[in-house]
């Protein structure tokens, strides 16, 4: 089960729609979750539609800002049982899998109303040891090393957040492949990026889905990366790709990642998995060059 969340700052623009048809074709996500939809409901349930979603639930926007919105397939059990502008609590099932409880989460951009919003969202004690999992955007970091700005983020914002993840016994799943999911636009010629988006989890729930992982999609039509939670165990993990920094001291480097890009055909596909076959043409380049010119440097370095 693939579960997307996603900041899409206004679900009705055609740039949008297009990023939301490439992510559902390519990544063929159970449940889908947005913020600032700034959408109505009807306008939601067109793009349910569009999509191939067999469900909705929305929390409309207010005139022309925020708004809450999940999408889910049939195959998916979701019993919402609360909602107000800033959350969606469900109950999640599926055949195989256990019920466990999901909040998605939009932080309120004002520090007071995350504050209460916060208040609201703690668990008691006698309800803790339900899997749980919170996901979204959380307008805030964990510790200072998530922001990269003119100015560092406020001590008193990171000690409240790191209270509440505290108190809900939480952990932070690890994010893999970038490390921010949030940019702002150019000030001062320097580029603000924090990680505002997460996925954060109780032991039951993390426990229970052992294998589950957490990906981020490009930014493209909105200043926010969409998040990729996969709930399904994953068996047998392929071998990550990883651009080894040596690589770019070769004269040869440029001109092998050239050879990869230029040697995928502009066929009639749309542009994200034009971008997608071109970037895996470079890996497998990069991959045989490498075996064929350098040693195995985790070998080198045992002996």
């Amino acid at each position: 089960m693939i579960v997307v969340s996603w900041n899409c700052r206004g679900m009705a623009a055609p740039s949008t729609v297009s990023e939301l048809r490439s992510i559902c074709k390519y990544l063929r996500p159970s449940v889908l979750f947005f913020m600032e939809t700034k959408a109505s409901n009807l306008s939601c349930a067109r793009t349910r539609r569009n999509l191939g979603f067999d469900n909705i639930f929305c929390v409309e926007s207010r005139g022309l800002s925020g708004g809450l919105c999940l999408f889910w397939k049939s195959n998916i059990n979701i019993d919402v049982y609360a909602w107000c502008d800033n959350f969606i609590k469900a109950q999640i099932s599926t055949v195989n899998v256990n019920v466990w409880e999901g909040i998605f989460v939009y932080g309120h951009p004002d520090f007071k109303r995350r504050k209460e919003l916060r208040n609201e969202l703690t668990c008691v004690d006698n309800n803790l040891h339900v899997p749980r999992t919170f996901i979204g955007d959380f307008n805030d970091v964990i510790a200072q090393h998530e922001k990269v700005g003119l100015h560092p983020k406020s001590t008193s914002q990171i000690d409240t957040f790191r209270c509440f993840v505290d108190k809900n016994a939480l952990m932070d799943l690890e994010l893999q492949g970038t490390k921010y999911t949030w940019f702002s636009n150019p000030r001062n010629g320097f580029v603000t990026k924090e990680r505002i988006n997460r996925v954060l989890a109780n032991w039951e729930w993390r426990e229970a889905f052992q294998h589950a992982t957490l990906s981020a999609l490009p930014a493209i039509s909105s200043d926010h990366m969409p998040l990729v939670l996969n709930v399904t165990s994953r068996g047998i993990r392929t071998k990550c790709f990883k651009f080894e920094a040596f690589w770019a001291d070769h004269a040869d480097c440029g001109n092998i990642i050239r050879k990869g890009w230029n040697s995928v055909c502009n066929s009639l596909v749309d542009h994200w998995t034009n971008l997608s076959r071109r970037m895996n043409s470079c890996k497998q380049e990069l991959v045989k060059w490498s075996k064929a010119n350098f040693k195995r440097v985790d070998i080198e370095i045992q002996k």
